[in-house]
């Protein structure tokens, strides 16, 4: 999408950060990870900026600080960050062996759609050491997640065709 600013995209008149903060009101805490945005939560950055999303949910995690048995991953690129959640929270808690649950799409685990526990996921960021430069996959390597294959819910806004068919779908 030529370097453009997904959490400000809009649909029905309401960012897609917007849309998926909405979606986690109930959490106990929130953070969001990312360039600043005008939102009451607390934004927090990746160091070094853009350095990647392994980089960006050990910044997230980080800033959440202690008391939180369970943390959801939800990147703001998705269409509709309700159903996300919904399935997410349908499926929890996971199996007693796992450490959480994501949704699948196509086949594909979405790591950045998911709830994980949080002593397993604050070991495995430890594992990881720095993660500048790091993909999710090597951050999650070692934890056993349920999937929960999720068809729409897992959609997430990669082109201006995906926005236009999730407008679409709203109205």
């Amino acid at each position: 999408m030529g370097g453009t600013d997904k959490a400000a995209l809009t649909i029905d008149g309401c960012t897609l950060l917007d849309r998926a903060l909405a979606a986690v009101r109930g959490a106990h805490s929130c953070v969001v990870v990312g360039p600043a945005a005008t939102t009451a939560v607390p934004v927090v950055r990746e160091h070094p900026p853009f350095s990647g999303p392994a980089a960006g949910l050990a910044a997230g995690l980080g800033a959440l600080g202690e008391g939180a048995d369970a943390v959801v991953v939800l990147a703001c690129d998705l269409a509709d960050a309700d159903a996300a959640v919904a399935a997410l929270l349908a499926a929890w808690p996971p199996a007693e062996d796992a450490d959480g649950v994501c949704l699948t799409a196509g086949g594909r685990s979405q790591w950045l759609t998911a709830i994980y526990r949080r002593g397993p996921l604050d070991a495995a960021v430890a594992r990881l050491g720095d993660p500048t430069g790091r993909s999710v996959r090597d951050l999650v390597a070692g934890l056993v997640l349920d999937e929960v294959v999720a068809g729409t819910a897992a959609a997430d806004i990669d082109t201006w065709e995906d926005l236009d068919r999730a407008r679409e779908l709203e109205s």
